[in-house]
């Protein structure tokens, strides 16, 4: 049977993809190409005669490679094929291609696509041939489902397939392949777009069933709706979240007719139960399928479905049930946590934990949806757990009833919370018993309450930058993630020791803000190694950082984990910044001694969150919304309002005027400092530049001014120039030295004063004006001079008598390596192959050479032991061969 879509040319599909990577901005367009590529295919499909499947399936898990659930992952991630790029090319690993392949975070540059598969496109375009790739869907996923299966030590199996891409696509091509591996297209589409592109109906039967070979299947037509969009067995449905709430606006929730029940949060693996005529299945929150690990069946061997045989009614033929797969300790009977060192998924027999299911949810019984609203026939929750009550009894260990109970108001809902603070849970979950389960949606009655949500119940740590790990996207700053430390003031030196990272909690300006002000002290690590006083342990950072440069963060964690990696026993978990502490000295921030206290008790997790919660911040909450509640009013944005700078005196006429924009502050001159000053010479401020605009002044380096700069659109200065103007009866000039940005015209006015390294034809330099000149020429490319030109600067720099480079305007040969040809070459000689028409060819007394039809002095070796005596250059007519 033919399969159309398995067809298609790979090189094609590569085409859609660059249309849609072209118009990441443009949403209708995106989806214009999409519905014309698959109605395209649709059509071109229709006019096959042969016996056909017209599924869409092989081009869609292209599209949507982390959606893909029948493929095995490739266990790549971006250093693992980096290496493997340099293995296949053979590269040496040292040269400039192959260390932006290994490193490709550090590479910077002006390119549109930076991440790994961009740059290895980059890398590979003039090595790999303008040929045409002539690879078709069905070639790609089978090279795909051959890498997928491929185990760790079959390296030569791997590199196979890697060649045979290599050979077969074009460096285009390639760039989407590796893309495809790391499950990532960058197209600024969503999973729910692409399915809707397919189908109408796609993005709520993939919740339904979270398998794209489904979707294509039942809607493969394109036109026709099914009758039914329901849940069926063995297809994982995306599962119901919970909204985030601080328990202090708990009484504002509760002030509703609505009824609520209250249960735990479990710590574990969201995991779905799936059980038809006695076949399991299991499916973790993401849809891949875990019966291997569990069981298929009560006789198959398993961790956890034999041991189910007794608990469910005879009358349950179906069933999905939704609920959190947990460890639990063989020995003391009780509950692990994810910050553990286990993994419920990998757990074996030999574990010290076992699976345990602790369920809460029914989404299917007996052939009946019981999720999705009450028009497409859903259960409310009391009427789901009604039945979920009666499908099996609990086994201590094996499978659970989640604990619940009905609150009447937020007292109840208190307790329970400062409940499972003393008992070190990770929080509370409450339900409205009358909503209905809404796949993959979280605002629809579900709510989560943990004790890291509301302010004054965790322990927060202030703790120094010390480390980063380099980002992707270089559109906020080099750092994605901050490794953080605490002080070790115990031995005759100072340490600085990594707690772990934080990456979460700072908003677009905090963190483009923090970026900035430690941009000029990173270090690389793999050029500069750390120094002894920062200790990281296993997780070395991509950048690091002295303390005495950095800043303190104020960083809030769930809990402390056992930790063999970072610098201490026990590293963060669920961190984020809370602040940035700039006011807080860097010797005052978190001690080991301070640290060790809060794990004084060893345990494999310490909960930060301890502190009970009392009724009166319930109700300070409540008093405090009802005072604040205003009518809001339309207005200008504040960012675009021009304020008026009152009792200004005017003491200058430097910036008579003129308007100025102020785009940005930093810590020495703040914006209102800025704005007065401005108007003290008589110029206006303004916010934003326009096209009377005389110059834009800039502080922090933003994002928004970075592209300003790009744009040369603008003159631009710095804060620190217009803080240092003097007072003038005259309007002031700007000079190149002083400008971050330049306009063309402004440029070509400055031409005929100044040279391009921004130095004055006509004013007498000074020693900053000059260091000001140097800086620049630091970034311009190097002057390689000619060797008469450099014969020349050594005639005026030496006259006659040089000792220096008395060899400059010899070319030198040696036919056997000598010593003398590194000396040669420190006294100005150039050392040369014999085709590359030497001046001299050195050999050495008492051997004999085939020299004679050559055109060059054949000297013997003493000459140059002469000149290097004499430091000078001398006449080689005693040392000729004859």
């Amino acid at each position: 049977m033919i399969i159309p879509a398995n067809n298609v040319l790979f090189g094609d599909f590569c085409k859609v993809l660059d249309y849609l990577n072209k118009n990441k901005k443009h949403r209708h367009e995106q989806n214009k190409i999409l519905i014309n590529f698959i109605n395209e295919f649709r059509i071109n499909s229709g006019k096959l005669v042969s016996k056909k499947n017209v599924t869409f399936f092989p081009i869609l898990r292209l599209l949507l490679p982390d959606k893909d659930r029948e493929r095995n992952p490739y266990n790549l991630r971006e250093t693992k094929l980096g290496a493997l790029l340099v293995k296949v090319l053979s590269l040496n690993k040292r040269s400039h291609d192959a260390q932006q392949l290994l490193n490709f975070r550090s590479v910077q540059n002006s390119f549109h696509d930076s991440d790994f598969a961009g740059i290895a496109f980059f890398v590979l375009k003039n090595r790999i041939p303008k040929k045409i790739g002539h690879l078709t869907i069905g070639d790609v996923n089978a090279l795909l489902d051959k890498i997928a299966t491929i185990v760790e030590n079959k390296t030569n199996i791997l590199d196979e397939a890697f060649s045979y891409a290599i050979k077969k696509l074009t460096a285009e091509q390639l760039k989407w392949f590796l893309r495809i591996i790391l499950k990532d297209l960058k197209l600024a589409m969503s999973g729910h777009r692409i399915l809707a592109a397919f189908h109408p109906d796609a993005p709520e039967l993939y919740e339904s069933c979270s398998n794209l070979n489904k979707v294509c299947e039942d809607l493969g037509d394109g036109d026709t709706r099914p009758i039914e969009l329901g849940v069926q067995v063995f297809f994982a449905v995306s599962p119901m979240l919970s909204e985030r709430l601080d328990v202090t606006r708990i009484a504002q929730l509760l002030a509703s007719d609505k009824l609520y029940q209250v249960e735990n949060k479990f710590d574990g693996e969201r995991f779905q139960m799936h059980m038809e005529n006695g076949i399991f299945e299991y499916f973790s929150r993401k849809g891949f399928m875990y019966s291997n690990n569990y069981g298929k069946t009560f006789d198959t061997n398993g961790l956890l479905t034999p041991l189910l045989k007794e608990c469910f009614i005879p009358s349950a033929s179906s069933f999905i049930i939704d609920g959190e797969m947990m460890g639990w300790h063989k020995e003391y009977q009780c509950f692990g946590s994810k910050g553990m060192a286990f993994d419920v998924k990998k757990i074996t027999d030999n574990s010290r934990f076992r699976p345990c299911y602790c369920v809460f949810d029914i989404l299917y019984y007996n052939g009946m949806t019981l999720i999705g609203p009450a028009d497409k026939g859903g259960k409310a929750l009391k009427e789901r757990l009604e039945i979920l009550d009666s499908l099996f009894m609990d086994i201590p260990g094996v499978i659970m009833h989640s604990n619940r109970e009905i609150v009447k108001d937020s007292v109840d809902v208190l307790n329970a919370l400062n409940k499972a603070i003393e008992n070190q849970d990770e929080g509370i979950v409450v339900k409205d018993v009358n909503s209905f389960y809404i796949a993959n949606r979280r605002n629809v009655g579900w709510y989560k309450i943990k004790p890291e949500y509301t302010e004054g119940t965790m322990t927060d740590l202030d703790l120094v930058v010390i480390g980063a790990d380099e980002a992707e996207n270089k559109r906020q700053g080099r750092a994605k993630s901050f490794h953080v430390a605490c002080l070790d003031s115990s031995g005759e030196e100072q340490r600085w020791v990594a707690v772990g990272r934080v990456a979460s909690g700072l908003t677009f300006e905090e963190r483009e803000r923090l970026c900035v002000l430690l941009e000029q002290h990173w270090n690389p690590t793999k050029t500069v190694p750390p120094p002894s006083s920062l200790y990281f342990n296993k997780d070395k950072p991509d950048l690091w950082i002295m303390p005495e440069v950095s800043i303190v963060l104020e960083v809030r964690a769930t809990e402390l984990v056992r930790s063999s990696s970072s610098g201490t026993d026990y590293t963060l978990r669920f961190p984020r910044v809370m602040k940035i502490r700039s006011d807080k000295p860097v010797p005052d921030v978190l001690t080991l001694e301070e640290f060790q206290k809060l794990v004084a008790e060893r345990n494999a997790v310490v909960k930060l969150g301890t502190k009970r919660i009392s009724e009166d911040q319930i109700d300070e909450a409540v008093i405090k919304a009802r005072k604040t509640r205003t009518q809001k009013i339309i207005q200008v944005a504040e960012k675009f309002r021009t304020k008026p700078i009152g009792g200004v005196n005017v003491v200058s006429k430097a910036l008579n005027g003129r308007e100025i924009c102020i785009l940005s502050d930093d810590e020495d001159f703040k914006k209102l400092d800025l704005i007065k000053i401005v108007e003290s010479h008589g110029g206006k401020h303004v916010e934003n530049p326009g096209p009377k605009t005389w110059c834009c002044v800039v502080g922090t380096l933003t994002f928004r001014v970075r592209k300003l700069i790009e744009t040369e659109k603008f003159d631009i200065i710095s804060t620190s120039w217009l803080g240092s103007l003097p007072e003038s009866d005259e309007p002031c000039s700007l000079s190149p030295l002083d400008m971050l940005s330049i306009r063309y015209l402004t440029r070509i006015k400055l031409s005929p004063d100044y040279d391009e390294f921004g130095d004055n034809y006509r004013d007498q330099i000074d020693e900053l004006t000059l260091k000001k000149c140097l800086k620049k020429m630091e970034n311009t490319d190097p002057i390689y001079l000619t060797t008469s030109e450099m014969l020349y600067i050594d005639e005026q720099l030496f006259g006659e008598h040089n000792p220096f480079s008395f060899l400059r305007k010899c070319a030198i040969h040696f036919v056997e390596y000598s010593i003398n040809s590194t000396l040669a070459k420190m006294y100005g000689a150039t050392i040369c192959d014999i085709n590359e028409n030497p001046t001299h060819i050195v050999v050495r007394r008492g051997k004999k050479y085939d020299l004679a039809h050559l055109c060059s002095k054949i000297v013997y070796e003493d000459w140059l032991d002469k000149c290097f005596e004499e430091k000078t250059f001398i006449t080689e007519s005693e040392f000729i061969v004859t």
